[in-house]
């Protein structure tokens, strides 16, 4: 069991990082320089999203499902603590479908929309970690 929860936590901070490092990278998506930064950076933002975020969302969900069900938690701050987590993998969507729009028309009114995604996903993380460290034993 240790080694679920360890597992667990390293996916979250590999997700929940590049959570928090999505937002910058799409906005810059959207200053266009030249072609070739153009093209390299876009590899590079889905790259990014389909190699680390993805698979390290999926592992941290995977995970955690199987540590409530091993510790048999099912109390009112995990259903909290779910509805956050939700949160996050919606904003996770959003970053998919900005990649996309960036690929096909980099628009400047995006990064407003990464800054406000961004500012979500703080706001989740901590809530996720407050749910977390305060929840009773």
């Amino acid at each position: 069991m240790p080694l679920i929860k360890l597992l667990h936590i390293s996916a979250l901070i590999c997700w929940c990082g590049t959570l928090l490092y999505l937002p910058a990278l799409v906005a810059a998506g959207t200053r266009r320089s030249d072609d070739l930064f153009y093209r390299d950076h876009a590899h590079l933002t889905r790259m990014v999203f389909t190699l680390i975020a993805t698979p390290a969302a999926l592992v941290a969900i995977i995970s955690g499902t199987a540590l409530f069900f091993i510790y048999g938690l099912f109390e009112l701050w995990l259903i909290f603590k779910l509805a956050a987590v939700t949160g996050l993998v919606l904003c996770h969507a959003l970053f998919g479908v900005l990649i996309l729009h960036i690929e096909r028309t980099p628009e400047k009114s995006i990064a407003a929309r990464c800054t406000a995604i961004g500012l979500f996903v703080v706001g989740l993380i901590g809530l996720t970690l407050w749910l977390v460290l305060a929840k009773p034993y």
